[in-house]
């Protein structure tokens, strides 16, 4: 299972400063960037001229490349995947013609927007050596187009092939959707799911600070980093939840469903404003999820089984099947008939859920990681939760907007014939977002 990540297909190198450290046993909540006109103008005159020099290079035949480098940045990536990086932005999106700050964090990192003379909109992370201003981190997530608005969302969605959902609703006040494209139909959401395990947590009132060890015999396959971490080691509740929302990781999710109960969340799904509840039956664990996509007669006694059938093939055959990434395929494979579904009104309804409680701990274990870059500005809060897989890409928001206006944007995607162009689909969201961030419907 492939996971949608803050940082997509586009990272070149990660700063300098941070690949030195080693993850935290706690999940630490990133601290929000600051709006760029908060920031000093020496701060900002540094980060823009590097944000010029890398954007100047954007073009058919970048020259002198490494001098907007500092010379570490090349011991992470090679210098020609860079120009090479650089060329085929400019074929894909033309030249930058403006660049713009939304955001900064600390003194040495600036979110950008390089605007092209396509009109499209190319996100950028920029990272600098604070002594001489050379960069030493750079990050380009997707590009994507002005939009006049969601009816053109909704037009450029509805011409991806394969089967598609959105939902872009408000949630008080003039509640109601916005725009929609088959929002009630039940999709492979891949790894959304796991807003089910987190909205059972909070139901049965989980004692965060408590502390649990999992089993080398109970981990999962990556995405997340726990699976390689000593048998035996504690972690609490709370540090469990957040890694399974912020870094969408899979051991953390499969103790979670453990503690909770997958019986426990099946019987609470119609609670959470799951409307097609059997379609999540039997509630997967992961690593459960990995045994039956890896093998071809698995996956065909799977899908031939009725629903009560299945809760015995877990515990007979499924779980005793070897657990390996290799063999998990790349290709979409039962997308339509195996792991976890839900509409974009269904996902919605559970991110009300989470908005209507106000529990400050699970509001800010959403808000770890938005997802796609977000103006902290213009949309103060943010909580998200995605999923991809092969065939599958699904994409969550709880957002509230400086007039305190509350809306959810959700979307799916899924195509059993052939691998999704997932940049393409994230473009598209991206720009629903910055529709969002203008609060004008």
């Amino acid at each position: 299972m492939t996971l949608l990540k803050l940082v997509l297909a586009l990272a070149l190198a990660a700063p300098l400063a941070a690949a030195d450290k080693v993850p935290s046993k706690r999940a630490v909540k990133k601290a929000p960037a600051e709006a760029a006109d908060t920031v000093t103008p020496a701060v900002r005159k540094k980060l823009i001229r590097a944000a010029w020099s890398v954007a100047s290079k954007i073009s058919p035949d970048p020259k002198k490349v490494d001098a907007a480098f500092a010379p570490a940045f090349f011991k992470l990536v090679e210098k020609e995947k860079v120009t090479g990086m650089l060329k085929s932005l400019r074929e894909k999106h033309g030249a930058v013609k403006r660049v713009s700050l939304s955001a900064t964090e600390g003194a040495n990192t600036g979110h950008f927007i390089f605007h092209t003379d396509q009109e499209y909109m190319l996100p950028a992370s920029v990272t600098v050596d604070p002594s001489n201003g050379l960069i030493t981190g750079l990050f380009f997530r997707p590009a994507y187009q002005h939009v006049a608005g969601m009816a053109d969302i909704k037009e450029r969605l509805a011409a991806l092939p394969g089967k598609k959902s959105l939902l872009l609703t408000r949630l008080e006040g003039r509640d109601g959707p916005i725009e929609s494209l088959e929002p009630d139909e039940p999709l492979n959401i891949g790894s959304t799911f796991k807003l089910y395990v987190l909205a059972q947590l909070q139901e049965a009132k989980a004692q965060w600070k408590r502390t649990v060890t999992i089993p080398a015999s109970e981990k999962s396959l990556p995405s997340g980093r726990l699976h390689a971490w000593p048998e035996g080691a504690p972690f609490t509740v709370y540090t469990l939840a957040a890694q399974m929302i912020s870094e969408s990781d899979n051991t953390a999710t499969d103790a979670l469903i453990e503690l909770a109960g997958r019986r426990n969340i099946e019987r609470s799904l119609g609670k959470f404003g799951h409307y097609s509840p059997d379609r999540m039956k039997p509630f997967l664990k992961t690593a459960e999820y990995f045994r039956i996509k890896s093998s071809t007669a698995a996956a065909a006694e799977w899908t031939a089984a009725r629903q009560d059938d299945r809760y015995d093939l877990l515990g007979k055959k499924i779980n005793s099947l070897p657990l390996s990434a290799a063999a998990v395929p790349v290709s979409p494979f039962e997308v339509n008939r195996i792991g976890w579904f839900a509409s974009s009104s269904d996902l919605c309804r559970v991110m009300d859920r989470f908005r209507k409680s106000a529990d400050p701990a699970v509001l800010d274990m959403l808000a770890i990681n938005p997802g796609l870059p977000v103006d902290g500005k213009a949309v103060p809060y943010a909580g998200y939760k995605g999923g991809s897989d092969a065939g599958v890409i699904s994409m969550t928001w709880l957002l509230r907007t400086r007039a305190s206006a509350w809306y959810c944007l959700s979307a799916s995607w899924n195509d059993e014939n052939s691998p999704l162009a997932e940049r393409e689909f994230i473009g598209i969201m991206q720009g629903a977002l910055k529709l969002v961030e203008a609060d004008n419907f």
